[in-house]
């Protein structure tokens, strides 16, 4: 079973794909005994208000957040501490929202295509009070159907599915135009914010700690912050690979469990998230949160002097 640690850096709320409000995420890192977290929503800073609001009221700190979808391998990047109200990074997520629910609209004609009994009002009900509608919400929709009860069968998990129908690779997926790296860098560090590589490897680069880092070298070209060091989809043999490039480069490294709903691990969840915030593996190594926190902040402060000199 996987420790509960005091911080975490990724948590996705009913602002994109997640299945609880950013005040109830507040909430249950409370009572997970988790004192610093950051709202981190899928090309949406929506929730950011609403979170930091109940974290003031319980004595949580609310770092605000956001998770930017990026073109090259699927990666994604974290930007953490940014300013939610900076003009450049609003108007660019707005163009992003567009370009993902039309492509959102294109996957469920393709589901629909081919015979799965799918409605868009079933997506958008997954969603709402979304800012962005992602696959999971069009998965969420799709299950529920009854109709769809007997090519769902062996299928028990959202991530079943996910595994099964609706691979980057796979027939149904409708890939939403969005930042390149040195964007989405750009992006969040002119927001004030830091850019952290969110749950590396990505599935180019599992088990190639080679490739991995040809890619890492490339993202520190455009100026890349740090890593996630800590998260739910790591392998001991990756996290060693990235914990000694974090080292090699001088990176910040983070943690996040890239919680998305609780949900009982034996259960039919979402087994590549956390089911709880602040749950990641950690291989045994000492997580030093504090040590942590005060790197993040340090590059926070030094971003937002040099805007504002």
């Amino acid at each position: 079973m996987r420790d509960i640690y005091p911080i975490d850096f990724q948590i996705q709320t009913t602002a994109s794909d997640g299945r609880h409000t950013p005040a109830e995420c507040v909430r249950m890192a409370k009572a997970n005994g988790v004192f610093v977290l950051a709202i981190t929503d899928h090309d949406t800073v929506a929730g950011i208000v609403e979170a930091a609001a109940a974290g003031n009221e319980l004595g949580v700190r609310v770092i605000p957040g956001i998770e930017i979808s990026i073109q090259e391998h699927g990666m994604h990047l974290l930007g953490l501490g940014i300013d939610p109200d900076d003009p450049a990074l609003g108007a660019a997520l707005e163009r992003a929202a567009g370009n993902r629910l039309a492509a959102a609209r294109e996957m469920v004609k393709k589901f629909q295509k081919d015979g799965w009994t799918v409605e868009w009002e079933d997506v958008l009900r997954e969603g709402a009070g979304a800012a962005v509608v992602t696959r999971p919400l069009i998965v969420s929709a799709i299950m529920k159907r009854p109709e769809n009860k007997a090519r769902l069968e062996g299928i028990a998990t959202k991530h079943d599915f996910f595994q099964k129908f609706f691979q980057d690779t796979g027939p149904y997926y409708v890939r939403a135009s969005t930042f390149s790296p040195a964007e989405a860098i750009q992006l969040v560090q002119g927001a004030g914010g830091v850019a952290v590589w969110s749950h590396p490897p990505i599935p180019d680069f599992v088990g190639d700690c080679g490739g991995l880092e040809a890619f890492l070298k490339e993202l520190i070209t455009h100026n890349l912050d740090g890593i996630e060091l800590f998260g739910p989809f790591l392998t001991e043999a990756d996290m060693a690979c990235l914990e000694a490039l974090a080292r090699r480069y001088r990176l910040i490294i983070t943690a996040g469990s890239d919680f998305h709903e609780a949900y009982d691990p034996a259960g039919a969840g979402w087994p590549r998230s956390a089911a709880a915030i602040g749950e990641f593996p950690t291989f045994g190594r000492t997580l030093d949160a504090d040590a942590m926190i005060a790197a993040l902040d340090a590059r926070i402060a030094e971003r937002r002097a040099r805007q504002s000199s």
